[in-house]
């Protein structure tokens, strides 16, 4: 799984829902001139052992540890925590983080009450309990999670681990970093010797092996690489994924868009060094894979992971657009065959526009027809080629208003309702080119051919 962090925890539970200025107002009020400065209300100590906060919350630390610093704003911690409402569990960071802390960065508490008022009173080693009515929480206009209800308590058992200043925390980040690249550089060194492997190195840490040389070009950014891949950890030979294994049920080229970040580090170098048609193994070092975090239970944190690869396609811009075309072009006779089709069955003489639009006045109209920027009436309905019908007004009042030639409605209505005059019927047969084209709208699948009978109710000059 992925590493969990805390802010969405509390995000879930309803009690970090981000910065509203109500709550900054509350919790940040001004100083500015003239503005009268009180004194903060005091804690207040309870019978029970626990100290009431002026803002609500309650909490009672229950064993002291070694720290010495409290957490101040923007400061990284890491904990354990249990939350509950009532005695039910909600989250338990021990069972859904292998028993490991999660993290979180000190934020501005969001409302009076907000858990984060009391992780601050502590220090690294502090095991302590919090608690908090819900009333205390839906008073101030916060949605509530499903189950919790006025009358409840949230609460909260904590133990803080680790508290670091921001600098701390990436200058701690930037060392791990260091020594995990150093022991990947070892296991990866280990390896290549046990099993006699030659492998080429680049600046990075990435590792290489070609073991058939294509005769395409290498990829640049910008340029789509089909691939085809089985992805191992080092040292194992059970595959985590593979769009080759018909067992990971996705056995199709995998596209990269190089250069935009969609892919690990390590993928975007190592198929950039490629030419089309070649096969290799890459061995990604931690680093440019999924660094500290679980990506999942196959892939556990500082996982070196190795790829065979096979380069089966670079398509450069120019291709990409070249294969649109041609598959609209594919798609353009498709249609126009199947209208015609229709048009023939039916016993249907129609005209064609230079677009690819097919229609049929059914009933003539007088006078103008409208012209771009008019307002339109229309009354219609609108079916498949096969009948079925998906949208529709004509069982309605009102017609449907529009504005001609502005792209407020699909390129096929506005060229065939400038072909009708005042009071024309008509049927339109509307290719996907200009309906909506690969692209699925609700009840419409993408390359959809339309039919439209429609009613120039009436129209207006602007």
């Amino acid at each position: 799984m992925k590493r969990l962090t805390l802010a969405p925890v509390l995000v879930a539970l309803g009690t970090l829902t981000g910065f509203s200025s109500l709550a900054q107002n509350q919790l940040m009020p001004s100083n500015g001139p003239g503005s009268i400065v009180q004194a903060p209300a005091p804690s207040v100590k309870l019978a029970d052992g626990f100290t009431r906060l002026p803002s609500g919350l309650e909490y009672k630390i229950m064993s002291h540890g070694t720290g010495t610093a409290h957490p101040g704003m923007g400061d990284h911690i890491e904990m354990h925590i249990h939350v509950m409402i009532n005695d039910s569990t909600m989250f338990d960071s021990r069972k859904m983080n292998n028993n490991k802390p999660v993290p979180f960065q000190v934020q501005v508490a969001n409302f009076k009450g907000d858990p984060i008022e009391g992780f601050r009173e502590l220090v690294a080693g502090d095991s302590a309990v919090m608690r908090l009515p819900v009333d205390t929480i839906s008073k101030q206009g916060k949605q509530l999670m499903p189950g919790m209800k006025n009358g409840d308590w949230l609460n909260y058992q904590v133990t803080l681990v680790s508290v670091m200043t921001d600098d701390e925390f990436k200058k701690d980040a930037a060392q791990r970093a260091q020594i995990q690249m150093i022991l990947d550089e070892k296991a990866l060194a280990d390896y290549f010797k046990e099993k006699k492997i030659v492998a080429k190195r680049t600046s990075t840490g990435l590792y290489y092996t070609i073991a058939k040389e294509g005769k395409g070009a290498k990829p640049k950014a910008g340029e789509v690489v089909s691939v085809n891949y089985t992805g191992k950890l080092l040292g194992s030979d059970k595959a985590f994924d593979s769009n080759t294994d018909p067992e990971f049920h996705h056995v199709e080229p995998f596209p990269v868009t190089l250069g935009t970040g969609g892919v690990i580090k390590g993928w975007e170098e190592g198929l950039a060094l490629l030419k089309g048609g070649t096969k290799a193994t890459l061995y990604i070092p931690s680093m440019l894979a999924y660094g500290s975090q679980d990506k999942s239970p196959q892939i556990p944190s500082n996982s070196i992971l190795v790829f065979d690869v096979e380069i089966l396609k670079v398509s450069t811009k120019a291709d990409l657009e070249k294969d649109k075309l041609k598959a609209g072009a594919a798609q353009g006779l498709a249609e126009d065959k199947q209208i015609k089709d229709y048009l023939a069955k039916n016993k249907i003489k129609a005209s064609k526009t230079a677009s690819g639009l097919y229609y049929v006045i059914t009933k003539p109209g007088t006078g103008d027809k409208p012209k771009t920027g008019d307002k339109v009436s229309v009354k219609y309905n609108g079916t498949f080629m096969d009948g079925k019908k998906f949208d529709g007004n004509m069982d309605r009042p009102e017609p449907f208003n529009f504005n001609l030639g502005q792209g407020m409605v699909i390129k096929g209505w506005d060229e065939g309702i400038a072909l009708l005059n005042k009071g024309a019927k008509a049927t339109l047969f509307i290719p996907s080119a200009i309906a909506y084209g690969a692209q699925a709208r609700g009840p419409i699948p993408a390359n959809s051919v339309l039919l439209f009978d429609v009613e120039l109710v009436d129209f207006q000059k602007p």
